[in-house]
């Protein structure tokens, strides 16, 4: 039993039995029945400990134990408390009339002034009411406590909740952010396997060389392979080398161009003046990088037009066009990278992604709202 519950029945016990004592002592405690009761009263005092295991129980009892022995004249008071502390007027209601009908008898058995009987009659109700009343606030006391308890446990399980999917969540942006990396490579090496294939007149010099950029783009996508499944695996990782700034897109521009691709840059001089950073500049990168992918899966060897404009204050336009496939009919992807990008663009940066077929070849547009403090 916790040392707080103990306590608080040892005490009950003493004051209830030091109580009962006094009135005991002016009555005459003769024979082996009465000094039976007496034992029985004592042992109906002892179970206070464990009023609550059974508390109807022992409520009854208590409110009967004056009519038992003398020394358990107070028992009652603790009996209806226990029982009122439940809140449930069913049960203690008939306790209380109980008691009060066990005090009107034990008064008229040992009191033969009527008059004297009514007095104390009226303050021992007037002692059941103050323990009813205790123990309902009690019980009120117990309930709000309970209910902050659970209201806790609930709050602390909704943050667990929370956090995990926040997890999950940063898991699958990390995971589509790898995803796009990693297609961004195959696509390369796609384009550098064509054309090995389709020209067979190359020079070895041409051809060494294009061996290289195959063997540094598939290190390279091996990289993000196994990133993507540490990520998977530890989801407080976050995706490396963050875009601080558009001199990623330039990157960008110049490894496609290293593996043969026709792709040309166009940006406003303003640009260079005044280039966004974060998390702008990740955007724009993401835009561009979905674009020459999906360019060299599905128009291989046509040429590629990345155009960048915008000022501060307005908006930064992202456009990336292609011609026409030159190749013939090309895979279809998945259609997975649009999704990630156009919830990157609209949800995270607040702007607009169209994408579509035109009559020279497709389009590919974002534009970004470019607030001042971003520059």
């Amino acid at each position: 039993m916790p040392v707080r519950p103990a306590v608080i029945s040892a005490v009950l016990v003493v004051a209830v039995l030091t109580a009962g004592l006094t009135v005991a002592e002016t009555q005459a405690t003769a024979g082996v029945l009465q000094w039976t009761l007496l034992v029985v009263g004592l042992a109906m005092i002892g179970s206070i400990a464990v009023r609550y295991r059974s508390p109807r129980v022992f409520a009854v009892l208590a409110v009967l134990g004056p009519l038992v022995s003398p020394v358990a004249t107070y028992l009652p008071l603790v009996g209806v408390f226990v029982i009122a502390t439940r809140r449930r007027a069913v049960e203690t209601l008939p306790v209380l009339a109980l008691a009060v009908g066990t005090a009107a008898v034990t008064l008229y058995r040992n009191v033969p002034d009527g008059p004297t009987v009514l007095v104390l009659l009226g303050g021992a109700v007037a002692f059941q009411a103050i323990s009813v009343t205790a123990g309902l606030l009690t019980g009120i006391r117990r309930a709000m406590v309970d209910d902050l308890r659970e209201r806790l446990a609930r709050a602390e399980a909704e943050r667990a909740v929370r956090e995990e999917q926040a997890r999950a969540d940063e898991r699958r942006r990390i995971a589509g952010e790898m995803h796009d990396r990693l297609g961004h490579r195959l696509s390369l090496l796609s384009v550098h396997a064509g054309a090995l294939a389709l020209r067979g007149d190359l020079p070895a010099r041409t051809v060494r060389e294009t061996a290289r950029v195959l063997r540094d783009t598939t290190h390279r996508a091996m990289e993000d392979l196994r990133t993507i499944v540490q990520v998977l695996h530890e989801p407080t990782g976050d995706v490396p080398d963050e875009v601080d700034d558009l001199g990623a897109v330039e990157e960008l521009v110049a490894e496609a161009r290293a593996v043969g691709a026709d792709v040309r840059l166009r940006s406003t001089a303003l640009l260079t003046v005044s280039p966004p950073g974060r998390p702008l500049a990740g955007v724009v990168h993401r835009v561009v990088r979905e674009g020459l992918t999906n360019a060299a899966r599905h128009a291989p060897g046509a040429r590629v037009e990345v155009a960048l404009d915008g000022r501060p204050g307005r908006d930064l336009t992202v456009t990336v066009t292609s011609g026409p496939s030159a190749a013939g009919p090309t895979p279809e992807g998945a259609g997975t990278g649009l999704v990630g990008l156009r919830e990157r663009v609209e949800t995270l940066a607040g702007g607009t992604l169209t994408h579509g077929p035109t009559p020279s070849g497709h389009l590919l547009r974002a534009v970004l709202p470019w607030r001042e403090e971003t520059g």
